[in-house]
């Protein structure tokens, strides 16, 4: 046994890597229709849970560096045709229903928000990891708790991905 710890750094753009993976994988070659399939009316399709998955992403890690979020700085909510602040959190079922985004528009975005959280992750020191985060809904809490959330949040969305693929195109996608 060693007194070294593991990065927390690196250890949390594992899991966002990992991820970023899965996700890749299991909407590799999928139709339109298929992307945005819902197993009934009030479950989310593929393409709302990824873009989901992307915009918290995207707004929670640039809460933590204190930089804009590239769905704003970049003109993805523009380009989308819908709100700067809105995350999909709280989204009714008629909303995400209602959610269809041009196949490159959606996977362009989740590039673009993979690519601009992990360069804010990967320079974060000890020092910031403890200073604290204002990240609606929940009450301020430090970074690295505000980071774990997210990567177990996007463990969850990734996972339901994962399970949906399976469900429309069934085993193999792997």
């Amino acid at each position: 046994m060693t007194d070294e710890h593991v990065d927390l750094t690196g250890f949390i753009v594992q899991q966002l890597e990992a991820q970023y993976r899965t996700i890749k994988l299991a909407t590799d070659d999928l139709t339109d229709e298929q992307l945005y399939y819902q197993p009934t009316a009030d479950t989310n399709s593929i393409g709302w849970l990824m873009w989901h998955l992307s915009r918290w992403r995207d707004s929670l890690s640039a809460a933590v560096t204190g930089v804009s979020q590239v769905w704003v700085s970049d003109g993805w909510a523009t380009r989308f045709r819908l709100s700067e602040v809105g995350t999909g959190l709280g989204d009714t079922p008629e909303q995400v229903a209602a959610f269809r985004a041009e196949r490159a528009l959606l996977f362009g975005y989740v590039d673009a928000a993979h690519r601009a959280t992990i360069e804010r992750v990967t320079p974060l020191t000890a020092t910031r990891f403890e200073q604290p985060v204002e990240h609606p809904p929940g009450p301020s809490r430090p970074a690295w708790q505000a980071l774990a959330g997210m990567c177990g949040d996007s463990y969850q969305h990734a996972g339901q991905i994962a399970y949906l693929r399976g469900m429309i195109t069934g085993y193999g996608w792997r």
